[in-house]
Formats: C-alpha cells, structure tokens, sequence
C-alpha cells in the first residue's frame, strides 16, 4: 500500500523544482523528504526522480505516475473534508430548493444549530451529488433506483396548467384534457419526472401534445408563458407570486388529478444521530409533509 505521505512529499519536490525547498515547503528536513522518496520508490519498484543537484526531475515512470499521484492526494484531501465537515450538505432539484426548501432550512439551523449548505441545480446533477458524497441528503422530483440509499416521500405537490392572463383560457377554471394537444406545451429542466405523471394522468393524449423544450427552469418556462409563447404545467408552489399578481392563471384538467411526489433520499447507512437524519425528520414533521411511509424508489424515477 502507498503511503500519502511519501506521495504529498513526492509532489512537494515536484512542485517546489527542489527537494530542499520541498522539504521547507512540508515542513520537514531534506533527509527525511529523501527517505520518503526512496520508500515510495520501493514501494513502486521503480525509480521516480532522477535526483540532480538543486535539479531532481522525473523518469519516465515518474511522468505516468504523476497525474495518478495528485489525484491520490486530492482524494484524501476531500474524503477528509467529506467526513469532517461540520456542515450539513443537502442537495435539492431546482423547483424544491427554489420554492420550499429554504424555510425549512431556516428552522432547522435556528433549532439544531447546524449551519446546511444547500446547493441547488437540475434533479440529475442533485442526485449526482448525493451518489458521489458531495451532498448529505437529497430533496428531489424523481430517483433512478440505487442500492444503499433509502427514499421517503415528503410531499405531494398539485400540478397546475398555467396561461398567460390574456390566453383564451384565462377564465376557465378547468380544461379538457383534449384542450391539451392544440396548445405548445413549454418545458423546462428535464429529468423531473413530469412526463411519467402526464402518460399515467391523461393516457393516450399524451402522444397527441406539442412540446417545446429546453427552457432550463421552472423561472424561464414562467416567463415564456408569461410573453404568450405557450402554456406549461407546473408545480403550484412555484407560482405563488404569479397568482397573486395575476400575472399567471392556474387551471385544473378535467377529471385529472395532476400530482408529483416529493422525495427524501439519503444513505441507508445514516445513524439516527446524524445531521442528515435529523434534517430529514425535520422536513417530515413541516407544513409540507405528507407524512407519507418511504416509497419505493422506482415510483419516482423520472421517465
């Protein structure tokens, strides 16, 4: 097994162009720099560094072994960082760290006294995050089924069809599903899980409707709709402001019941004690809980 050290001391000489100035650079003596190389260099079974005066410079073992050594070291460096922070890290889709999240967050801080990082971004690269460690705990709309993480649902969040105040629809309270396939249908990130709602909600209509992807966000699709490029279907808390502006009209389809599921993932292997777990417990017990059993993954895959 390699020792990080004698690699970090490696990289040091590499670095500083001297083993002495990498000695100072690390803090220790040029004899004990020189020792950590020879190990290293037993270790690989091949010699490293050609060691001129004031001159040392790589073999070529010592070139391939380079890249492979600062990737070593910034590994550690980040496990480190993975399980010392004393922050908790919480990734979130777009919709939910824009629109619910933040709240709750809040409370928790104020209540635990742990300060949370939330990054925010599209359903895939939060889950990305979670699966690297990167993140703590994950707030989404949809989850690939994976081993080793356990899912719970948080919410359920009404869908609503949404038109500017000028459409044709804009005193209707409700539309027939039919209605859906003469209109543009405007669609932000994709990944969140909305398709799959839609083909279970409204059946073969589905195949009928006329989309327009590649908004990026839930704020780029509200603003589309908003300059009449079309209409979209959209989470209602993302349009609280809109609705009371009056800026957006929300509608119902007919007979429909248009709702996505919310979801808590986390490693299966959390202890009750940890920040993560707490965390999710707070969202849990908050005004937009379901307070709903964990789901089984696939039923928030995103398709």
């Amino acid at each position: 097994m390699l020792n990080l050290t004698h690699v970090r001391s490696f990289l040091t000489v590499i670095e500083a162009r001297s083993i002495r100035a990498g000695a100072r650079t690390v803090g220790l003596s040029p004899s004990t720099v020189l020792e950590h190389l020879r190990q290293l260099e037993a270790s690989l079974g091949s010699v490293l560094l050609v060691r001129q005066a004031g001159n040392p410079h790589l073999t070529p073992a010592g070139a391939r072994f380079l890249p492979l050594a600062r990737a070593l070291v910034a590994t550690a460096l980040r496990a480190a960082d993975l399980i010392q922070r004393p922050h908790l890290a919480v990734a979130a889709s777009s919709n939910i760290g824009t629109y619910l999240l933040h709240p709750r967050i809040a409370a928790f801080e104020r209540d635990a006294r742990v300060e949370v990082r939330v990054w925010i971004g599209s359903n895939m690269q939060a889950a990305a995050r979670l699966k690297s460690g990167e993140a703590d705990l994950a707030v989404l709309e949809a989850w690939e089924d994976t081993d080793g993480f356990d899912v719970t649902c948080w919410s359920a969040e009404t869908l609503k069809v949404i038109v500017a105040p000028d459409h044709r629809w804009a005193g209707k309270t409700s539309i027939d599903r039919e209605d859906l396939t003469r209109e543009l249908i405007l669609t932000g990130e994709p990944g969140t899980g909305t398709g799959r709602i839609l083909r279970e909600a409204l059946g073969s209509v589905v195949a009928r409707l006329h989309y327009l992807d590649g908004l990026g966000s839930t704020e780029g699709v509200k603003r589309a709709v908003r300059a009449g490029r079309g209409i979209s279907i959209v989470m209602e808390s993302a349009i609280q402001d809109e609705l009371l502006n009056r800026t957006l009209v929300a509608l119902d389809v007919d007979g429909t019941s248009l709702e996505k599921r919310l979801l808590i993932v986390r490693s299966s292997h959390l202890p009750p004690t940890a920040s993560a777990s707490r965390f999710a417990e707070c969202l849990l017990e908050g005004p937009n809980s379901s307070s709903g059993p964990p789901v089984s993954p696939n039923a928030g895959r995103p398709l």
